[in-house]
């Protein structure tokens, strides 16, 4: 198993935060976050589930505590998921 380094958001360059709306699904709150930062994926050459397994966003216990966060790479960004937000930071290089 490879230790991933500890996410350190303050040294990142913060492209959106997105505020998840109550009746929004997970996936739907990503997609819409990327294209609330002016980031169209829809004409990308990869999908979502390209780059997330999103059958995870619905296992996943959000209102657990301590509090829940996700942070993975989706085309080349880094993003923070959590279950009021998704934070899309800067990336040096587009996926």
């Amino acid at each position: 198993m490879v230790i991933l380094p500890l996410l350190d958001e303050e040294e990142l360059p913060l492209v959106v935060a997105y505020s998840r709306s109550s009746d929004e699904n997970m996936d739907e709150a990503v997609v819409n976050a990327f294209l609330a930062a002016n980031i169209d994926v829809f004409d990308r050459p990869t999908t979502l589930v390209d780059w997330v397994n999103t059958d995870v966003f619905e296992d996943l216990q959000w209102s657990s505590s301590p509090r829940l966060y996700l942070c993975t790479r989706i085309w080349g960004y880094q993003v923070v998921i959590t279950s009021e937000e998704i934070r899309i930071y800067a990336s040096s290089k587009e996926a």
